[in-house]
């Protein structure tokens, strides 16, 4: 009930003038995840950051990550496809470790497997694998913003996913690990594209 409630209030700051202003590692801390590191963080699933799994990177794994950013970005297009590429490598080297690789994108489609996650526990672990590669100096031409929202039954079901904004232009881009299942790229699109209610078209 809780972290219904913060949701709720998260949601709420999203919709004002003050949300930019709530650091995104607070955002994170609120569902448990704290000063996240390859050595040590946290993942989310089981809907809603219900449970919580401690997972450790050795040095080689997260040297393959940063091998997607070894030649620095030729400009921010191609460091929002590096973005993508890397969160799907992360997704593949903790799913085994969490027992997630089996989620299956989206919420319906697996809603009664276990271990599976919902929109909420995909925008706070992306957004924790956001935090580390910034960390690491892997993202220069983007900040990182709160998780932005959508629907309230009003343009399809609620959903939240991490922003990036381009530092020069101030375009927004949204980074939505939901709808594809473990170990997919991200999705990468612009902000108000996503806000419309985008969907990929599913087999």
């Amino acid at each position: 009930m809780l972290r219904i409630l913060n949701f709720g209030l998260i949601s709420l700051l999203m919709t004002s003038c003050t949300a930019y202003q709530m650091n995104t590692r607070i955002y994170i801390e609120q569902y448990g995840v704290v000063d996240p590191t390859p050595a040590s963080f946290k993942i989310c699933y089981s809907h809603g950051c219900e449970d919580l799994a401690e997972v450790q990177l050795s040095p080689d794994q997260w040297e393959r990550v940063r091998a997607i950013f070894s030649a620095k970005s030729a400009d921010a297009a191609t460091e929002r496809e590096n973005i993508s590429h890397a969160i799907g490598m992360l997704e593949s080297m903790v799913g085994p470790l969490t027992e997630t690789e089996k989620d299956i994108g989206g919420s319906f489609h697996g809603i009664l497997r276990a271990n599976q996650m919902d929109c909420v526990d995909e925008a706070v672990n992306t957004l924790t694998y956001l935090t580390m590669m910034e960390q690491d100096r892997l993202i220069s031409y983007h900040d990182i913003n709160l998780p932005a929202s959508r629907g309230f039954f009003l343009n399809g079901w609620p959903h939240v996913a991490p922003v990036l904004v381009n530092k020069q232009t101030k375009e927004k881009y949204v980074v939505d690990s939901w709808f594809l299942d473990n170990g997919q790229p991200a999705v990468v699109l612009p902000y108000k594209k996503w806000k419309s209610g985008w969907k990929p078209v599913r087999n």
